[in-house]
């Protein structure tokens, strides 16, 4: 009898932990495979990555030497977006509520983002935590990758 609870224990924690491992496994799986991607198409297009990351849903890329910013975002078509930092003016790093407001108290944050600013007034978001998507416990590991990427924007820029 112990032999068979204990067997059927194993097989009901089996039954429940593996779709999680397979979940975690087949995320890993996208993202690297992200990352390979976005590291062929800067190479393809004549740049190099000096420093990138993989954020969930997103691969972003540095390239200090031509001054560019590169993201892909994660799709079967996606096509990969460069940003010339010698056009831009202004990088800000963004908290908001749920009602969009910019706040500060980081339990209320719903979004964080940075906000690129180019010459021609035009604004690109680049999200780093979405309260709908992403789990609250990464929120403020991603407030510091976010901070992290500001910094190191800013230092580029010309």
């Amino acid at each position: 009898m112990d032999t068979a609870s204990t067997l059927m224990g194993l097989g009901l924690l089996i039954l429940f932990v593996a779709p999680v491992g397979y979940l975690i496994y087949d995320q890993s799986l996208k993202d690297k495979k992200r990352a390979k991607k976005l590291a062929f198409l800067t190479l393809k297009k004549g740049f190099k990555l000096d420093e990138s990351d993989n954020i969930t849903g997103l691969s972003i890329g540095l390239d200090r030497r031509a001054g560019k910013f590169f993201l892909l975002k994660s799709a079967n078509d996606a096509k990969l977006q460069i940003l010339d930092l010698q056009k831009v003016t202004k990088i800000e790093l963004v908290k908001t509520d749920e009602d969009g407001k910019l706040i500060s108290n980081m339990d209320e944050v719903r979004e964080i983002s940075l906000q690129v600013r180019n010459n021609d007034k035009s604004v690109k978001k680049i999200i780093f935590y979405a309260e709908e998507e992403d789990p609250v416990t990464s929120k403020t590991e991603r407030f510091d990758n976010a901070l992290k990427w500001q910094k190191n924007l800013q230092q580029n820029l010309k």
